[in-house]
């Protein structure tokens, strides 16, 4: 009998204990949901940080870039220096600034890829909870673009990567054409390293007037207009008078120096957008640590349920057992107390007559 009541005990343990694992299990498959969908959030903030960090780099890479400059400058202007040589380093650095500006992807640039129709800085998004809330990420640029409004209505855009300058019917319009000496039809294109003068610069208007070539054999081409602008402001030898005058030197290292503070000023942008990343990582990094406390939680709790049922049903069986074997001795002393009785003297009669 002891076995079947051990049996169904036993029954109603694994019961009991698959009810506790199940509810555990549930638990435990909840918070590893939410730990996941945390987990993309942080790969989403992970990203713009990445972009912030790169961000400072890039100006760290600039600032070296801008030393460089001063240095080539000064070559220049030293007897027995090839000019145009200096010019070209020049030109080669400033386009390594601007390069540099637009290292990387959009989703990891906070410093580059402006829009070349409004000028507006490069934004960054990210989702920064479980919730509906996203982060923007406000960039900054630090190369430098630039174009001509002339006076015709015209515009005049660099190519930054080419060193040329070419006339659009309005921005984003359609390029303008020019007849050669040999007759021959082609963009009003020209380079900026050589076929570009520059007249004369209002920095406070921002009028300026340009003289451009797209013919040696032809004349140059009055250009006239309003400067437009966004960055650190530095542009190529051409804007400088090739580095070959002390006033164009000088020109230039002014305009490094206004570089440099600009530089300065917008890093101040990044360490905005490196402030609410921050912020927004840490909230994760919180609910991350919540969830890796819930899970702990839930194993103890499992556990220790598991080992008061355990000492439950062993309790339950070891009472159930006593009680059995109280049962059996109470049941032992009845058959004694009966036994002797049935042997007493007292119980001894003569049934015959």
């Amino acid at each position: 009998m002891f076995d079947q009541i051990r049996a169904a005990a036993s029954e109603r343990f694994s019961e009991e204990k698959n009810a506790i694992d199940s509810k555990a299990q549930a638990r435990s498959e909840a918070i590893d949901a939410q730990n996941e969908r945390y987990i993309a959030v942080k790969a989403q903030i992970n990203n713009a940080k990445i972009a912030v960090e790169s961000g400072f780099e890039s100006i760290q890479t600039i600032r070296n870039y801008l030393l460089d400059l001063r240095n080539t400058i000064a070559l220049a202007g030293e007897t027995g220096e090839d000019p145009e040589l200096r010019a070209g380093e020049f030109d080669a650095k400033i386009a390594q600034i601007n390069g540099e500006a637009d290292t990387g992807g959009p989703a990891f640039n906070l410093v580059g890829y402006i829009n070349r129709v409004d000028f507006s800085p490069h934004t960054i998004e990210y989702r920064a909870d479980l919730a509906l809330k996203v982060t923007e990420l406000q960039g900054t640029y630090i190369g430098h673009d630039w174009r001509i409004h002339a006076n015709d209505g015209t515009y005049w855009v660099p190519d930054l990567g080419a060193d040329s300058l070419t006339q659009y019917s309005e921005l984003q319009g359609e390029v303008q054409k020019t007849t050669l000496s040999d007759g021959t039809e082609a963009d009003k294109t020209s380079s900026l390293r050589n076929a570009v003068t520059l007249v004369s610069y209002d920095s406070t208007t921002g009028a300026i007037t340009l003289d451009v070539t797209f013919d040696p054999s032809q004349p140059a081409e009055t250009v006239t207009g309003t400067l437009e602008q966004e960055g650190n402001g530095l542009f190529g030898s051409w804007f400088y008078d090739g580095l070959t005058t002390s006033t164009g030197r000088q020109q230039a290292f002014d305009a490094i120096e206004k570089a440099e503070i600009e530089l300065t000023s917008r890093e101040s942008i990044l360490q905005k957008a490196a402030g609410l990343v921050a912020t927004d990582s840490r909230k994760i990094d919180e609910e991350l640590d919540r969830l890796s406390k819930d899970k702990v939680a839930a194993l103890t709790e499992q556990l220790d349920e598991t080992e008061q049922l355990q000492v439950t049903t062993a309790q339950q069986i070891f009472a159930m057992q006593t009680n059995l074997d109280n049962l059996s001795q109470q049941q032992q002393n009845y058959i004694n107390a009966f036994a002797g009785f049935v042997r007493s003297p007292f119980l001894r009669f003569n049934l015959t007559a």
